[in-house]
């Protein structure tokens, strides 16, 4: 008797999770994460919008740890199409794991812009990518924070260590800043990896 009434119970639960009635721990909801010793919260809020944590990954150069990156957005979709095209409220948070100059910063722009939108766009954009270089301090610093973020009513806001410094209006130049990380030619293929892993 006691075993037919554990076989009834383990019967229920399985017919009730396949019908998603009972959820697994964490299911359909964002975990916070922690890359390189530092802890990404599973949930932040820009615009008014609670966005989700999407994945985390790491930048590297020649076996140096350069920053960690949390993704964040409204829609929490590991899709490398949806983080570039998607038309909602989104963040890149970048955590700096060593100093280098802005110039590096830039070069790296640059190289993936170039590299990953279409040259129409890029003429369209280029007074942005322009004004966004400008925007980068001459030293990144180690431990500093630097975001991009989005939402479709103000465009990019560009901030260091929590201050505004600059602001980019545009959809075009947000799905353009987004490929430097996401696109077909990405800045890093195992930090866009570790990123749509989640």
């Amino acid at each position: 008797m006691i075993q037919s009434t554990h076989r009834f119970g383990a019967l229920a639960t399985a017919l009730l999770l396949a019908a998603g009635l009972l959820a697994t721990p964490n299911q359909g909801h964002a975990a916070a994460k922690t890359i390189a010793g530092y802890t990404y919260p599973a949930t932040i809020t820009e615009g008014g919008e609670t966005l989700e944590l999407v994945g985390v990954g790491l930048r590297s150069k020649w076996f140096v740890k350069v920053y960690a990156i949390g993704v964040y957005q409204k829609t929490n979709k590991r899709s490398a199409k949806h983080l570039i095209s998607s038309n909602e409220p989104k963040v890149l948070w970048l955590h700096m794991l060593r100093g280098i100059d802005g110039d590096k910063m830039r070069e790296g722009i640059d190289d993936g812009i170039r590299d990953n939108v279409p040259e129409a766009t890029r003429k369209q954009i280029a007074p942005l990518v322009d004004k966004l270089k400008r925007s980068m301090p001459p030293k990144l610093t180690n431990k500093a924070d630097i975001r991009f973020s989005y939402t479709p009513a103000t465009g990019i806001t560009l901030s260091f260590n929590k201050r505004n410094k600059a602001t980019f209006r545009g959809r075009a130049f947000m799905s353009a800043v987004w490929s430097i990380w996401f696109g077909s030619k990405p800045a890093d293929k195992d930090l866009k990896s570790g990123v749509l892993k989640g």
